[in-house]
C-alpha cells in the first residue's frame, strides 16, 4: 500500500522560524493508525550517513477513489518525533520506506 505522509516540523536551531511542511510517499504493508510510529531510513549522500527519522501518526485519511494505479491508498499527518544518524554500513531492518 502507498501512503502520502504530511509532516509539519520546526527548525530545531531556530524554533521561532515558520514551520516547514514535508511531504513524501512510502510503501507500507498496512495503513498505520493514529499514534503508531513510522520509521524512515534515508541516506545522506553528502555525509555518507544513514539518517533515521521517527514520525508519530496524528491523522489518517483514506482515499475514497483511486484515479490511477499509482495513487496513494491513504494520506497520513505525522510529526517528527526523533531523528538520528549512523554510518553508511549501519544495518537496520524493518523500515516502512522502500
Amino acid at each position: 500500500m502507498k501512503i502520502i505522509v504530511y509532516c509539519k516540523y520546526f527548525n530545531f536551531k531556530n524554533p521561532l522560524d515558520k514551520p516547514k511542511l514535508e511531504t513524501f510517499l512510502v510503501n507500507v504493508s498496512q495503513i498505520p493508525k493514529i499514534g503508531e510510529t513510522i520509521v524512515v531510513e534515508r541516506i545522506s549522500l553528502q555525509k555518507q550517513f544513514v539518517i533515521i527519522f521517527e514520525y508519530i501518526v496524528t491523522a489518517v485519511q483514506f482515499n475514497a477513489s483511486k484515479e490511477s494505479i499509482d495513487s496513494a491508498d491513504a494520506q497520513v499527518n505525522a510529526f517528527l518525533n526523533h531523528c538520528w544518524e549512523g554510518t553508511s554500513n549501519f544495518k537496520v531492518t524493518n523500515f516502512l520506506e522502500q
